[in-house]
């Protein structure tokens, strides 16, 4: 009798969300983007999921849950201190990378900041509330495909 392995049961989102996290993983040099660490000791490890993290929260602003640009690597770590931290854990963690690295580097939170401001604006120009009479218009899964694989695809051709 063959021995199967059991998989967990996954949502269809959730499989096309591993999917892109291996895309971008492929994709992006595999450094954090807050403090500059390479995260190649995660590569194939359990942990290599824990090394990318929403921008924008995927429940607030749902249509941007499979934008590559909303999805940035950081070690485990940061990514705990991003969703859970205070600014005084967050700024202790910038000195101890300066310490470590001897002020070579440090963790640069304002890039995550930055670019939640600017993923909220194209929100926004994207996926307004409003559309033609309707107040809170919600875009059918073919409206929100078109819109982002469009911006995926200038986000890879970006990248190139």
């Amino acid at each position: 009798m063959a021995n199967f392995i059991e998989l967990p049961d996954l949502k269809a989102s959730e499989i096309a969300q591993i999917m892109i996290f291996k895309n971008l993983w492929r994709f992006l040099p595999n450094k954090s983007i807050v403090s500059g660490l390479w995260l190649r000791t995660y590569a194939n490890t359990p942990l290599w999921q824990n090394c990318l993290i929403h921008v924008l929260n995927p429940v607030k602003w749902r249509y941007f849950r499979f934008y590559y640009k909303n999805i940035v690597l950081v070690t485990p770590g940061e990514r705990g201190l991003l969703m859970q931290g205070t600014e005084e854990e967050r700024i202790q963690y910038a000195l101890e990378i300066e310490e470590r690295t001897r002020a070579e580097q440090t963790a640069d939170w304002n890039k995550i900041k930055a670019l939640e401001t600017e993923l909220k604006a194209e929100y926004k120009r994207y996926f307004p509330s409003t559309k033609g009479m309707y107040l809170n218009y919600q875009y059918s899964l073919k409206e929100q495909s078109d819109i982002i694989g469009k911006l995926n695809k200038r986000f890879i051709d970006n990248l190139k």
